[in-house]
């Protein structure tokens, strides 16, 4: 117990969530979700100081996009309504920035989707893209068509047509939660998600 009390006042610290951390048995709950946990994070260490402008964002918007939005004051952020899985529908637009977040998993064909990216991207923008690692079956998510080893999501990208320029490779979730349960406890090992700074093939 002092040591997941240990891992969770690091957390806190890190991350800036605001509790009282005086006293591990008057501890209210995190008022971030493991989501927002994983989007902070991202934004605070791979983003960084990046210039974000004239942005399409694929698919609704989540929590990355409302951290964004307050970290970069007065971007345009599109969001996308189509259906970009089937080899069917289209983007449209020209865009310095694109952020592709929790997406291409749950595509039947996520080189389509890529390929329609590179598509709306001027030569000189960037993609920005957020894939799970592969873990074993038995922890992969039920709504997932792909996770991806290393290899695997480098030859996807460069099919492309983009090339990785950066690569951040982050926990899932606070620390702490993967001592609550077994399975968690499990996920501990395995569950990374890729971050993905890329650039067109030129």
């Amino acid at each position: 117990m002092e040591f997941i009390w240990c891992v969770f006042r690091y957390d806190c610290k890190i991350f800036n969530l605001g509790l009282n951390v005086n006293n591990p048995y008057r501890v209210p709950l995190p008022p971030l979700d493991e989501q927002n946990f994983r989007d902070a994070k991202f934004v605070k260490l791979f983003i960084g100081n990046d210039k974000i402008s004239n942005v399409l964002d694929i698919g609704i918007e989540n929590h990355l996009i409302s951290i964004l939005k307050r970290h970069f004051v007065g971007i345009k952020i599109d969001n996308t309504s189509k259906d970009i899985d089937f080899d069917v529908d289209k983007l449209s637009g020209s865009y310095d920035t694109v952020f592709c977040f929790e997406v291409i998993e749950h595509l039947f064909n996520p080189l389509h989707l890529l390929i329609e990216i590179k598509k709306v991207l001027k030569d000189s923008g960037y993609l920005y893209l957020s894939v799970p690692k592969k873990k074993p079956l038995f922890l992969q998510g039920t709504c997932h068509f792909h996770e991806f080893y290393k290899k695997d999501l480098v030859n996807l990208v460069e099919w492309a047509g983009f090339k990785i320029i950066r690569e951040s490779i982050i926990m899932e979730r606070p620390l702490w939660r993967y001592f609550l349960g077994i399975r968690l406890f499990l996920r501990l090992f395995f569950e990374r998600r890729f971050y993905l700074k890329l650039e067109k093939i030129k």
